[in-house]
Protein backbone atom coordinates (compact mmCIF):
# COMPACT_ATOMS: atom_id res chain seq x y z
CA UNK A 1 0.00 0.00 0.00
CA UNK A 2 1.55 3.46 -1.10
CA UNK A 3 2.18 5.75 1.62
CA UNK A 4 -0.40 8.54 -0.61
CA UNK A 5 -3.20 6.06 0.10
CA UNK A 6 -3.13 6.31 3.57
CA UNK A 7 -2.73 10.31 3.85
CA UNK A 8 -5.17 10.39 1.12
CA UNK A 9 -8.28 8.25 3.89
CA UNK A 10 -9.68 9.92 6.65
CA UNK A 11 -7.30 8.64 9.04
CA UNK A 12 -6.32 11.08 11.59
CA UNK A 13 -4.12 11.75 14.52
CA UNK A 14 -4.61 11.88 18.07
CA UNK A 15 -5.69 15.80 18.23
CA UNK A 16 -8.62 14.98 15.71
CA UNK A 17 -9.55 11.70 17.38
CA UNK A 18 -10.04 13.91 20.69
CA UNK A 19 -11.75 16.46 18.85
CA UNK A 20 -14.43 14.05 17.80
CA UNK A 21 -14.79 12.26 20.88
CA UNK A 22 -15.27 15.18 22.81
CA UNK A 23 -18.21 16.40 20.47
CA UNK A 24 -19.72 13.07 20.67
CA UNK A 25 -19.69 13.30 24.09
CA UNK A 26 -21.03 16.92 24.48
CA UNK A 27 -23.64 15.98 21.69
CA UNK A 28 -25.05 12.79 24.16
CA UNK A 29 -25.08 15.41 26.77
CA UNK A 30 -26.95 18.13 25.10
CA UNK A 31 -29.70 15.20 23.92
CA UNK A 32 -29.73 13.47 27.51
CA UNK A 33 -30.04 17.09 29.15
CA UNK A 34 -32.85 17.94 26.69
CA UNK A 35 -34.48 14.28 27.23
CA UNK A 36 -34.37 15.31 31.18
CA UNK A 37 -35.45 18.59 30.80
CA UNK A 38 -38.51 17.51 28.55
CA UNK A 39 -39.37 14.79 31.62
CA UNK A 40 -38.95 17.07 34.40
CA UNK A 41 -41.30 19.70 32.70
CA UNK A 42 -43.93 17.16 32.44
CA UNK A 43 -43.90 16.51 35.87
CA UNK A 44 -44.01 19.63 36.65
CA UNK A 45 -47.23 19.88 35.06
CA UNK A 46 -48.78 17.21 36.73
CA UNK A 47 -48.13 18.45 39.76
CA UNK A 48 -49.29 21.74 39.51
CA UNK A 49 -52.74 20.72 38.39
CA UNK A 50 -52.70 18.54 41.60
CA UNK A 51 -51.56 21.80 43.22
CA UNK A 52 -54.57 23.75 41.55
CA UNK A 53 -57.19 21.03 42.00
CA UNK A 54 -56.11 20.71 45.76
CA UNK A 55 -56.43 24.47 46.08
CA UNK A 56 -59.83 24.45 44.55
CA UNK A 57 -61.22 21.84 46.62
CA UNK A 58 -59.57 23.81 49.86
CA UNK A 59 -61.55 26.92 48.82
CA UNK A 60 -64.90 24.81 47.94
CA UNK A 61 -64.71 23.31 52.13
CA UNK A 62 -64.12 26.86 53.11
CA UNK A 63 -67.35 27.71 54.95
CA UNK A 64 -67.67 24.00 55.88
CA UNK A 65 -64.29 24.46 57.49
CA UNK A 66 -65.39 28.36 59.15
CA UNK A 67 -68.45 26.54 60.64
CA UNK A 68 -66.04 23.60 62.36
CA UNK A 69 -64.58 26.53 64.07
CA UNK A 70 -64.86 28.22 67.68
CA UNK A 71 -66.72 31.41 67.46
CA UNK A 72 -63.59 33.19 68.48
CA UNK A 73 -62.13 32.10 65.42
CA UNK A 74 -64.24 31.93 63.01
CA UNK A 75 -65.50 35.28 63.38
CA UNK A 76 -62.04 36.21 62.16
CA UNK A 77 -62.91 35.67 58.59
CA UNK A 78 -65.92 38.12 59.02
CA UNK A 79 -64.50 41.26 58.13
CA UNK A 80 -64.19 43.62 55.04
CA UNK A 81 -61.55 46.68 54.13
CA UNK A 82 -62.85 49.37 54.64
CA UNK A 83 -60.78 52.32 53.89
CA UNK A 84 -63.35 55.02 54.13
CA UNK A 85 -62.82 54.07 57.65
CA UNK A 86 -60.31 55.90 58.33
CA UNK A 87 -62.03 59.26 59.08
CA UNK A 88 -63.22 58.03 62.22
CA UNK A 89 -59.90 57.12 63.80
CA UNK A 90 -57.50 59.39 64.96
CA UNK A 91 -53.85 58.10 65.30
CA UNK A 92 -50.71 59.81 66.83
CA UNK A 93 -47.22 59.50 67.76
CA UNK A 94 -45.73 61.04 70.49
CA UNK A 95 -42.12 60.96 72.01
CA UNK A 96 -41.82 58.45 74.77
CA UNK A 97 -38.76 57.58 77.44
CA UNK A 98 -36.38 55.16 75.39
CA UNK A 99 -34.70 52.35 77.03
CA UNK A 100 -31.25 50.93 76.69
CA UNK A 101 -29.51 54.43 74.09
CA UNK A 102 -32.79 54.36 71.94
CA UNK A 103 -35.69 56.41 71.15
CA UNK A 104 -39.05 55.34 72.57
CA UNK A 105 -42.45 56.35 70.82
CA UNK A 106 -46.11 55.92 71.81
CA UNK A 107 -48.29 54.96 69.06
CA UNK A 108 -52.24 55.81 69.46
CA UNK A 109 -54.98 54.87 67.49
CA UNK A 110 -58.28 55.77 68.85
CA UNK A 111 -61.10 54.57 67.23
CA UNK A 112 -64.18 57.29 67.47
CA UNK A 113 -66.68 55.31 65.22
CA UNK A 114 -69.39 52.64 65.87
CA UNK A 115 -67.62 49.73 64.25
CA UNK A 116 -65.46 47.15 65.55
CA UNK A 117 -61.81 47.52 63.70
CA UNK A 118 -60.33 43.91 63.30
CA UNK A 119 -57.10 44.91 61.77
CA UNK A 120 -55.54 48.00 61.34
CA UNK A 121 -51.95 48.69 59.50
CA UNK A 122 -49.61 51.54 60.40
CA UNK A 123 -46.63 52.28 58.60
CA UNK A 124 -44.36 54.69 61.01
CA UNK A 125 -41.59 56.31 59.14
CA UNK A 126 -39.12 58.35 60.98
CA UNK A 127 -36.82 61.30 60.13
CA UNK A 128 -34.51 63.50 60.67
CA UNK A 129 -35.14 67.31 60.82
CA UNK A 130 -33.13 67.89 57.69
CA UNK A 131 -36.48 65.21 56.00
CA UNK A 132 -33.94 62.13 55.53
CA UNK A 133 -35.62 58.93 56.39
CA UNK A 134 -33.65 57.18 59.00
CA UNK A 135 -35.87 53.97 59.95
CA UNK A 136 -39.62 52.91 58.87
CA UNK A 137 -41.10 49.80 60.22
CA UNK A 138 -45.37 48.45 59.66
CA UNK A 139 -47.33 47.92 63.07
CA UNK A 140 -50.03 45.76 63.26
CA UNK A 141 -52.16 48.16 65.77
CA UNK A 142 -55.36 45.74 65.92
CA UNK A 143 -55.38 42.41 65.05
CA UNK A 144 -58.64 39.97 64.18
CA UNK A 145 -57.84 37.72 67.19
CA UNK A 146 -55.97 38.57 70.60
CA UNK A 147 -53.02 36.40 71.63
CA UNK A 148 -50.19 36.49 73.23
CA UNK A 149 -47.67 39.21 71.90
CA UNK A 150 -48.18 41.34 68.62
CA UNK A 151 -51.86 40.02 68.44
CA UNK A 152 -53.79 42.84 70.65
CA UNK A 153 -56.64 42.33 69.22
CA UNK A 154 -59.39 44.14 67.28
CA UNK A 155 -60.53 47.57 68.86
CA UNK A 156 -63.49 48.46 70.13
CA UNK A 157 -65.77 51.60 69.17
CA UNK A 158 -64.64 54.56 71.51
CA UNK A 159 -61.70 52.58 72.66
CA UNK A 160 -57.88 53.85 72.22
CA UNK A 161 -54.90 50.84 71.74
CA UNK A 162 -51.63 52.41 72.83
CA UNK A 163 -48.48 50.79 71.21
CA UNK A 164 -44.47 51.40 72.72
CA UNK A 165 -42.32 51.90 69.91
CA UNK A 166 -38.06 51.68 70.30
CA UNK A 167 -35.84 53.00 67.23
CA UNK A 168 -32.40 52.56 67.62
CA UNK A 169 -30.26 55.11 65.93
CA UNK A 170 -27.18 57.38 66.05
CA UNK A 171 -29.39 60.37 65.45
CA UNK A 172 -30.52 62.28 68.98
CA UNK A 173 -33.91 63.71 67.40
CA UNK A 174 -36.13 61.93 64.97
CA UNK A 175 -39.58 62.60 63.96
CA UNK A 176 -42.16 60.35 63.08
CA UNK A 177 -44.69 60.47 60.58
CA UNK A 178 -47.49 57.98 60.42
CA UNK A 179 -49.49 56.25 57.41
CA UNK A 180 -52.17 53.80 57.79
CA UNK A 181 -52.21 51.36 55.08
CA UNK A 182 -55.28 48.86 55.61
CA UNK A 183 -58.04 48.78 57.44
CA UNK A 184 -60.47 45.95 58.19
CA UNK A 185 -63.89 45.99 60.26
CA UNK A 186 -65.80 43.52 61.59
CA UNK A 187 -69.43 42.84 60.06
CA UNK A 188 -70.73 39.67 61.83
CA UNK A 189 -72.46 37.07 59.53
CA UNK A 190 -75.52 35.59 60.21
CA UNK A 191 -75.88 33.53 63.81
CA UNK A 192 -75.56 30.06 63.55
CA UNK A 193 -79.10 28.77 64.46
CA UNK A 194 -80.39 31.05 61.84
CA UNK A 195 -77.75 29.92 59.72
CA UNK A 196 -77.95 26.28 59.81
CA UNK A 197 -82.20 26.53 58.92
Amino acid sequence: MARGELNGGRRGGFLSSLVYGVCGVVGVGILCGSGLAFYGMDIVDRKFDRVVETGTDILRSLPEIKESLPPALSDAFDDRRAPDYQSQLEVSVEPALGSRGGLGFTLDVSNTGDEVVSMIVVRVNYETPEGQLVHAESVYVATPIAIEGEWAGPILPGSTRRRALQVHSRQKVLTPTVEVCDIRVWEPSEPRELASR
